[in-house]
């Protein structure tokens, strides 16, 4: 019904302009505001019949939440889709549906699941998030009667629907491993991806984009691709880890941001609190610690990025005997590397 009235609203407003203004508001307000589950809470959440598990996990929006570490291009991407909530009458006005789903793809740790998070917080409505485990039942036509009344109840109220883990109920359905119930599941969901409406969000995360059906990607409006951070970011990520600490962390951070620039960002904040841990237990000098972790990773690591380590910390400062004992690179190989500039923050000296 949205759909059609929003492909007639142009023909309308050329003979009808305030019909065309009522029709437009009705559908900015879609699920109607009248709606008796429109803040039902958590209390209501749909449950499995037989375990009488919830089906959804129920978060209430998290007020000042900080926006996530993202690149340029992904950030303003998300903040055009919040903008949109502001301006739904507009939209309507030109026949225009708001971005309702939203596709993340990437590794695990890089922002997804934060990222639905902040945008639930900052349109103020609660973040339902599909459980997956109770999802899936072992009952031939559960699965699918349940994930109808997750979409069912999410499309009912304010929220923001995530689907994590959507590559396990949106297969490729010429998968031959899997059974017609499943193959059958992913029809329902394209249906719905379809008839989603405009009031709410829904956004489906996969870690895995190539097990995800072909059809899949089409149906959503905007797929956004998540990655591991830049150098730049990983340093911010650092720092915020390091909390009040970064001074004391000093040049390491600049040397970490680059030695784990391959490493997701819940990887880096899950080190480095490792670290904190670590100096605080054994009353230990953070760099000291810093530098004895750092050693290790090194020691395991291949020559080229012991090498590369090697080089960082001469350009940030630190002595030929410091240099050596952490990196394993003898002071003859050190004497080919000069450093670029002086850092005074340089680590352990």
């Amino acid at each position: 019904m949205q759909a059609y009235l929003r492909k007639s609203l142009k023909p309308i407003g050329k003979t009808n302009v305030d019909l065309a203004g009522d029709i437009a508001k009705l559908l900015a307000a879609a699920p109607t505001a009248d709606s008796p589950l429109r803040d039902a809470g958590a209390s209501f959440v749909p449950v499995d019949s037989d375990s009488r598990l919830a089906l959804l996990k129920h978060e209430h929006p998290t007020p000042d939440l900080a926006a996530p570490l993202l690149p340029e291009i992904l950030r303003d991407r998300l903040e055009q889709v919040i903008g949109e909530r502001d301006n739904l009458e507009a939209l309507e006005s030109q026949g225009l549906s708001p971005t309702r789903s939203l596709l993340f793809v990437g590794p695990p740790g890089v922002g997804k699941t934060l990222s639905a998070r902040w945008i639930a917080a900052r349109l103020d409505r609660p973040l339902l998030t599909l459980d997956l485990a109770t999802v899936m039942s072992s009952y031939l036509g559960k699965t699918g009667a349940n994930i109808r009344a997750v979409l069912d109840y999410a499309k009912s109220v304010r929220c923001v629907l995530l689907l994590d883990e959507f590559d396990a109920i949106a297969k490729r359905r010429d998968d031959d491993g899997d059974i017609g119930e499943l193959k059958r599941l992913v029809t329902v969901i394209l249906q719905e991806v379809d008839d989603w409406p405009s009031g709410n969000i829904l956004i489906a995360a996969t870690n895995h984009g190539e097990l995800l059906d072909p059809a899949v990607w089409r149906r959503f409006d905007d797929v956004l691709e998540f990655g591991n951070p830049s150098p730049d970011l990983a340093f911010a990520c650092l720092v915020d880890a390091f909390g009040p600490q970064a001074p004391d962390a000093g040049a390491w951070i600049i040397l970490l941001s680059k030695l784990w620039c391959d490493r997701s960002f819940s990887d880096l904040t899950r080190k480095v609190h490792a670290l904190r841990r670590l100096a605080i237990v054994s009353n230990r000098d953070l760099g000291e610690v810093i530098g004895e972790r750092l050693a290790a990773d090194l020691k395991a690591g291949p020559l080229a990025l012991r090498r590369q380590a090697a080089e960082l910390m001469k350009a940030a400062g630190l002595s030929d005997r410091k240099v050596q004992s952490l990196s394993g690179v003898s002071r003859d190989t050190l004497r080919r590397y000069r450093p670029s500039t002086h850092d005074s923050r340089a680590p352990g000296g």
